[in-house]
């Protein structure tokens, strides 16, 4: 209660509206006769509202919260002896016991006025105690009124003001004086401004003050300081050069003050970029980078979610109040760079909101520029102008888990010591490029290699560079991928979202069933059936469910069988003529299992193998979390048996087929980075046979290429690399290198995978006349254009796609892109020629910005990824209709049952738009209740299935 009284007394918004109630209620209402009878209303309300901020702030100066609030009296920061001491309550100082009694002196003047007897003189003088709280409106802004009077008293400076007010009073005087030593008998200027000046009928002033001294120095001096005062008319000779010469000075005394002013007020700006931006729930992202943008606008873009869908209603309204309570406080954003000025695009209308700090991870002055210690996010991103980013990030990660530990074990003492609760766990998202470091990052975060986390910090590293690798090899083995692809992994309508039951550090906290069960099947059977019977707008599409002992140590298991009959057993009245459900057979006791026309997907659909740890979550497709969240609340609260059991027909629906994918027994790679050899790993798990031709630049590329591999298989051969990982046999002579499947028994195959070679690309003669016999660029399946991080990489990208163009339209090309408005422009030229499936242009800036977004939004989301984009186990696969049924329409879920019976969670819809294209609709779009699907209108469905499907 106490940090929150805290929080909100200092929050800008308090500040203004108390700043703001004391102003008028000390205006003079009696000299307003129209505003006069509001006078007693108006006291009642600044009695309630001065009486609250009187009573908090009372609490807080009792209970020493004061102390370590920023701008306190003495800004230091207590001790942990000064704490352990004050034993949760402190004896306010003898000063502010007296402003405590004139404060609610304050308040009782304000008595009068509602009893009705405030005209009375007995009472009137309480007013006075009024003026009192005029001080705290110096203590509401006692860092701004800091801030002015260090700039202003720093030596330099101190001596430029005192010479400024000593050049001032020396020309006054100065002015003065030769006005009162010069001036001549009959006196024609007025030197006060009174209207009275000259002499009368015998000679003597008529105001004799235009002829005093101190009326000259105060003229002088008005003189300089508003150069409009000098004289109308020259009627004396010494006022008139005195006049001159004061404005002449004045001018340039002008000029200083306001040079001067810029000044503080340039360093008033630099002192507030120092200073703590008294944020809380935020969300941190370290280091701009040219993805930094991109990741702005994705987060913002996907806080405006909170907004409900509907008219305006109460049930709106009362939807809009439960979603801002659930996220709002984590929509704050602050971005942390090295450079003085904010990079240009915060200045964009759009980011505007967002806060910009300088500083450097390892100074210590980052926890409090950047109040990481409130924060709920950490996104520390790489820092891709280092000679080693991994090893900066690696280094950056220790110093915050360090500083972080050790600010959360003195505030784990305070809230002990006050009786506070716990507070909630941070989360702290570092993203490596190389997945050879994700050990380390690891180490650096949990001190050892066991995968623990500290009590508030729950950390997650996202290989970046393998994900990029793993989209680049599904877009190129699976066209139209990437419409899918680029939706679920933005802001822009639906995302593959995870739900963790009750983990700390996240935002949704609940406890788990106690009878939820072991067998991945029954609990994807459960969550369907809920999904289908909830009566939101939106749909929601289960994909999986989540196992482990915590949510660093997951086992996933995407589009496992569901065993509807734990559902039957439940409720097997409700269930009357309901017919056979697809693909499921019963056993003798019961239970269901697998049918035989049901695909297994490696050890991920076996519902007999044991699990090793409870089940922590699910894994669904939805427009935005709050439907997520709305499933797993009717998973917790609605009891089983209440849940409908009947389940959609799938009669007259069409056979479905899988749509070809691309051939990839040849395949050239041009140019090359460290998360290649993922990319070209998966390529080669997708299609065995390949035979992939690297071209690299010069001799220094090829043996940087070849250590990459090297240094990919010792990881494999020494288990520091984990999953579906194979090692490369190297043949140094030749260059070549043949992949060895793991689950082959590493058997070799009979002709090398990659051959590394060093040519130029984006030559048509090395394009025509390949190396090794590959021959013409016309004869690969496909062409990869890889960029990198130099400059002049995209240029020479470009250049090699126009030439491809111009060469051959055969070969299906991938290509890569620093440049984000490039690949747009490149992607909307080919979709323009080609329809967009032979060409296919990304940034692989934007697609870092894409990962590191997901990394926000959705724990744990490159486990689920890595497995969609990859070639084994379950991925995206896009189906088309071979040969329609009878039927003319179906409904989503009609066509998810039906899929269901091949074994395929239905994801997305393709449809025809009339004008030649398609539409993609995940999730089947909007999802009206009764919404129908006109076959004839199905060009293709995106399903997650077995990757030989």
């Amino acid at each position: 209660m106490f940090p929150w009284l805290a929080r909100s007394l200092g929050r800008v918004e308090v500040r203004l509206l108390l700043s703001a109630a004391i102003i008028v209620s000390l205006l003079p209402f009696e000299d307003w006769p129209r505003v006069h009878d509001w006078e007693r209303p108006l006291s009642g309300v600044f009695l309630l509202l001065f009486g609250l901020e009187f009573v908090a702030r009372a609490l807080l100066l009792f209970r020493g919260e004061n102390l370590h609030a920023h701008g306190s009296a003495t800004g230091v920061t207590p001790t942990e002896a000064e704490v352990q001491d004050s034993r949760g309550w402190v004896w306010p100082a003898g000063g502010t016991w007296v402003l405590l009694v004139f404060d609610l002196l304050a308040l009782l003047s304000f008595l009068p006025v509602l009893l009705g007897v405030d005209a009375t003189a007995e009472t009137r003088w309480l007013r006075l105690f009024r003026l009192s709280r005029m001080l705290l409106l110096v203590s509401y802004w006692a860092p701004l009124v800091r801030d002015v009077w260090a700039v202003l008293l720093r030596r330099e400076r101190a001596r430029q003001v005192l010479l400024m007010g000593g050049v001032v009073l020396a020309l006054s005087f100065a002015g003065a004086v030769v006005i009162d030593q010069l001036r001549v008998s009959d006196e024609v200027i007025d030197f006060d401004g009174d209207g009275l000046y000259g002499n009368d009928e015998l000679g003597n002033p008529i105001d004799p003050d235009d002829d005093r001294f101190y009326v000259h120095l105060w003229w002088a001096f008005r003189q300089i300081q508003d150069p409009g005062n000098m004289l109308s008319a020259p009627q004396q000779v010494a006022a008139v050069v005195v006049s001159l010469a004061l404005t002449i000075v004045g001018l340039f005394m002008v000029s200083f003050l306001i040079g001067l002013g810029t000044d503080v007020v340039r360093e008033l700006m630099e002192l507030s970029r120092m200073r703590a931006p008294g944020m809380r729930g935020h969300t941190v992202v370290v280091n701009i980078d040219p993805s930094t943008q991109q990741l702005l606008h994705e987060l913002l873009r996907y806080t405006r979610k909170l907004l409900p869908e509907g008219s305006l209603s109460l049930r709106w309204v009362a939807q809009l109040l439960r979603n801002t309570k659930r996220g709002v406080s984590a929509a704050g954003y602050l971005a942390v760079g090295r450079s003085h000025d904010p990079p240009d695009f915060l200045r964009e209308p759009e980011l505007v909101r967002v806060v910009y700090r300088q500083a450097q991870v390892d100074d210590e002055t980052f926890l409090v520029r950047t109040d990481v210690v409130q924060a709920q996010r950490v996104v520390l991103l790489a820092d891709l102008e280092a000679e080693d980013p991994d090893a900066e990030t690696i280094q950056a990660l220790l110093t915050i888990t360090e500083s972080l530990a050790e600010a959360d074990r003195a505030a784990a003492r305070r809230d002990s010591l006050f009786e506070r609760p716990p507070r909630r766990a941070r989360l702290l998202i570092a993203e490596i490029l190389d997945e050879s470091n994700i050990a380390a990052a690891r180490a650096a975060i949990t001190g050892d290699v066991g995968g623990r986390d500290s009590a508030r910090t729950r950390a997650f590293v996202v290989p970046s560079e393998r994900l990029i690798a793993l989209f680049i090899a599904c877009i190129a083995r699976r066209p139209g991928a990437g419409r899918l692809l680029e939706e679920l992994l933005t802001s822009h309508g639906h995302e593959l979202y995870t739900l963790f039951f009750d983990q700390p550090g996240f935002g949704y906290r609940r406890p788990a069933r106690a009878d939820l069960s072991r067998d991945a099947g029954e609990v994807m059977a459960e969550l369907l059936q809920r999904a289908r019977s909830l009566s939101s707008r939106e749909r929601i599409v289960p994909v999986g469910v989540m196992y482990g002992a915590s949510a660093t140590s997951l086992e996933i298991a995407l589009n496992p069988a569901p065993d509807f009959a734990v559902l039957d057993r439940v409720a097997p009245a409700e269930r009357p003529g309901v017919e056979e459900r697809p693909g499921v057979e019963e056993r003798p006791g019961g239970e269901a299992q697998p049918s035989a026309a049901r695909p297994q997907a490696e050890h991920h659909a076996d519902p007999a193998e044991p699990r090793r740890g409870p089940c922590l979550g699910f894994v669904a497709i939805a427009g935005n979390f709050e439907r997520i969240r709305e499933l797993a609340e009717d998973f917790s609260e609605r009891p089983l048996d209440a849940v409908p059991t009947e389940r959609p027909s799938a009669a007259g629906l069409p056979h479905f087929v899988a749509s070809d994918t691309s051939r990839l027994d040849r395949v050239l790679v041009c140019g090359f980075r460290s998360g290649t050899v993922g990319m070209v790993e998966a390529l080669i798990q997708a299609q065995p046979r390949a035979r992939v031709l690297i071209l690299v630049a010069d001799e220094e590329a090829r043996r940087s290429a070849w250590d990459d591999f090297d240094a990919h298989s010792k990881l494999v051969e020494r288990g520091l690399l984990g999953g579906h990982h194979g090692r490369f046999f190297a043949d140094r002579d030749r260059w070549a290198l043949t992949w060895l499947d793991p689950a082959a028994g590493g058997g070799r195959s009979t002709h090398p995978h990659v051959h590394i070679v060093v040519g130029d690309w984006s030559s048509s003669r090395r394009l025509t006349a390949l190396p090794l016999g590959f021959g013409h660029v016309e004869t690969m399946d496909a062409v990869i254009l890889i960029s990198s991080e130099h400059h002049g990489s995209d240029a020479r990208t470009a250049k090699a796609l126009m030439k491809i163009e111009t060469l051959t339209q055969a070969p299906r090309v991938v290509a890569e892109v620093l440049d984000v408005e490039l690949a747009r422009r490149l992607r909307r030229r080919a979709n323009l020629a080609r329809g967009g499936e032979r060409v296919c242009v990304y940034s692989i800036q934007e697609l870092r910005a894409f990962f590191m977004f997901q990394a926000v939004a959705v724990p744990a989301f490159d486990l689920v990824y890595a497995e969609l984009m990859a070639a084994w186990g379950q991925s995206f696969v896009r189906l088309r209709p071979e040969r329609l049924g009878s039927a003319a329409h179906c409904s989503f879920e009609e066509l998810a049952a039906h899929l269901a019976r091949e074994g395929c969670v239905l994801c997305a819809l393709e449809l025809k738009d009339g004008h030649g294209g398609t539409t993609l609709e995940v999730a089947g779009g909007d999802a009206r209740p009764h919404g129908r699907i006109e076959l004839e209108r199905l060009s293709a469905v995106w399903v997650v299935a077995p990757e030989s499907a």
